[in-house]
This record gives structure tokens, C-alpha cells and sequence, in this order.
């Protein structure tokens, strides 16, 4: 694949949705154990209340040889009921007055956003937004086709994106013919690229299961999808370009193999890390050397920080604010 992008781009975790009432992971665990399938199996209740982090119990329940295969689809479909909750969030989110998370959305996704204004394409360079979430608001809210996967039908993209979602609009993912699928996406769209690494509520492996990668060996369930591995490439190598700068908002730095691309970016190709987070520096800062994976070495890396939600960003009376423009300024040089 040939191509070269511009030297800003956004990768989104968890935290980015939260802002439009989407979950977080304490939130997420919630909503699996709450469910009825896991309050009438006492093992399943066992291993949620053993531990509070829901993509571990995933990988603990997936690999554990003592669990039914019963045991095992019950779980599974409590996690696809609990996505399906945040994708009901989603969707149900209104800019209003009354909302306590309202956000000026015109000043972030409209013609002259942030979104266009940092990240769309260049002369010859191509924009892109990386996203670890699974879920569907870009979808939604911007109408956004993800780079080389089959579009919903076209009914999910009417109604301004308020359609529940239904079953008939999964999409497959393709298996083979990967890169000229990606080419193919890229060369037919004028906008921001927009690329799920970890795959997305809604998508169904080209083996028939759901596509959404979760759990602690994500890396492994990547290489085994062609898609997901042709994400990851196009990921190194735009870092690999030299000198980008990365805007990151509401990602934990709790993936292993997020973390190693990114400081390998940090320490061989002048990768700038510019961070959106709710937490202070000093939480922050504990939050990586509690971590694993590389991420306290990432301090090196970071020439902004921002602890700010997106609604002090962006406030909801549409007027902008200090911290937009120190953002904007970082980000640009201005």
C-alpha cells in the first residue's frame, strides 16, 4: 500500500467516547454482571467478582478448561448485550441543554471542527483517525465508513444515525484481497481515513464470529484477522514515516501492543505524543508506573498535556475556550 499521510493524527480510547455517554471499563463490567445470564451462573458471578476488570475475566473465562461451552456463550452473549447497551447510549445522545455532558459538537465534527481542521487530508498526504473503540459513533454521528470494510446498509445511516441497530445490518469482513480493498477505500474517499484497530461492535469475522478484540491477548486475535493485521501495518508505518505528531484522547495505555508501537515511535522516528485526559498529571503519572507495557517509558514522548474533559474543550455554549487554542497552538506550532 503507497501512500503517505500528514503529520498529525488521532488515535481515540474509551475516554473519548465517555464524553457522549459512552462506558468505561469499570462501567462495562457493570453492565456484564448485571446481566441475567451472569446473575443465574454462580461461576460466572464468581470470576466478575474475583476481579473488576472485565477484559481479564474475558481471557480468564475463554481459556479456563473447567467451563461449559454453555458457560462460555453465556458470557459471550452478556458482553455482545452490554455492547449493544453502549451502542443505545450512543446513538440516544443528544447536544441539548438538559444533557450534563453536552459538548459544542459543531466545534468538534463540523466543517471547520477539530477533527477537519487537524486531521483531513493534505495535498497528496492522507488524514486518519485510529481508534481502539468498538463503538459506532463516528458511524453515526459522521455518517464515517471504516477504511476497507463492507458499509452498513444504508437504512443504519439514515435518521441522522438514531436507528437502533439491528441484526441484519452486520457486515463481514473480507479475508482476502485485503490491500487493494484498503487502497480501494482510501483512493475513493476524500475525507479523514477512519481505522478501528481493535474491530467493532456490528462486524463479523470472515469466520462468522464477532469481531470485536477484547480480552489480554489481544495482539494474538489480531494476527488472526487479515483485516486487523493490515490496520496494524498501516499504524507502524505512518509512525515509521518520522516525525509525527499524535494526539491521543482517552486512551489508558493499558495495551501492550499499542504501547511498543508507540515508544518505538518515541525513541527511533521522533514520535510527539499530545495527550486529552480527565486525570490530573500526578493521577496520570501513577496510572503508568502502576501499568505494564512500556507505558511509563512513554513519559519521554509526551509534549502536551491536556487534563481537560471535552466538554471544557469545547463548551456547550459554542464560544471556544483557552484550552482549544493552547491545543490547537501545540499541535500546530502557532
Amino acid at each position: 500500500m503507497e501512500f503517505k499521510s500528514t503529520d498529525l493524527i488521532l488515535l481515540t480510547g474509551a475516554g473519548f467516547t465517555k464524553n457522549f455517554d459512552g462506558f468505561l471499563g469499570s462501567e462495562m463490567w457493570a453492565k456484564v454482571f448485571n446481566n441475567t445470564l451472569i446473575q443465574n451462573n454462580e461461576k460466572l458471578r464468581d470470576f466478575l467478582q474475583d476481579d473488576y476488570d472485565f477484559e481479564s475475566v474475558y481471557s480468564k473465562i475463554e481459556t479456563d478448561p473447567k467451563l461449559s461451552e454453555g458457560d462460555k456463550k453465556s458470557f459471550q452473549v452478556a458482553i455482545e448485550s452490554a455492547y449493544k447497551s453502549l451502542d443505545d447510549a450512543v446513538r440516544n445522545w443528544e447536544f441539548n441543554s438538559d444533557n450534563p455532558t453536552a459538548l459544542d459538537v459543531y466545534k468538534l465534527f463540523g466543517s471547520n471542527g477539530l477533527l477537519e481542521s487537524l486531521f483531513s487530508n493534505s495535498g497528496q498526504s492522507q488524514g486518519f483517525i485510529f481508534t481502539l473503540n468498538q463503538d459506532l459513533l463516528l458511524e453515526r454521528r459522521l455518517g464515517h465508513r471504516v477504511v476497507g470494510v463492507p458499509a452498513f446498509p444504508q437504512e443504519f445511516y439514515q435518521f441522522g444515525g438514531k436507528l437502533e441497530f439491528k441484526n441484519n445490518f452486520f457486515v463481514t469482513l473480507p479475508k482476502e484481497n485485503i490491500d487493494s480493498a484498503i487502497e480501494n477505500s482510501i483512493k475513493n474517499h476524500a475525507g479523514i481515513h477512519y481505522i478501528k484497530l481493535h474491530g467493532s461492535y456490528g462486524w463479523k469475522s470472515f469466520d462468522g464470529s464477532n469481531q470485536m478484540v477484547i480480552g489480554k491477548s489481544k495482539w494474538e486475535s489480531i494476527k488472526k484477522e487479515p483485516l486487523l493485521s493490515a490496520y496494524f501495518y498501516i499504524f507502524q508505518n505512518i509512525i515509521q514515516e518520522g516525525n509525527k505528531k499524535i494526539l491521543i484522547i482517552g486512551y489508558g495505555f493499558k495495551d501492550e501492543h499499542v504501547n511498543k508501537l508507540l515508544l518505538e515511535g518515541v525513541q527511533k522516528h521522533n514520535l510527539k505524543l499530545y495527550i486529552i485526559t480527565t486525570m490530573t498529571p500526578q493521577k496520570f503519572d501513577d496510572n503508568l508506573r502502576n501499568g505494564q507495557y512500556y507505558a511509563l517509558d512513554l513519559k519521554k514522548g509526551i509534549s502536551g498535556f491536556f487534563p481537560y474533559r471535552l466538554a471544557e474543550i469545547l463548551p456547550p455554549n459554542q464560544n471556544g475556550s483557552v484550552h482549544l487554542d493552547e491545543i490547537k497552538k501545540a499541535l500546530l506550532n502557532r
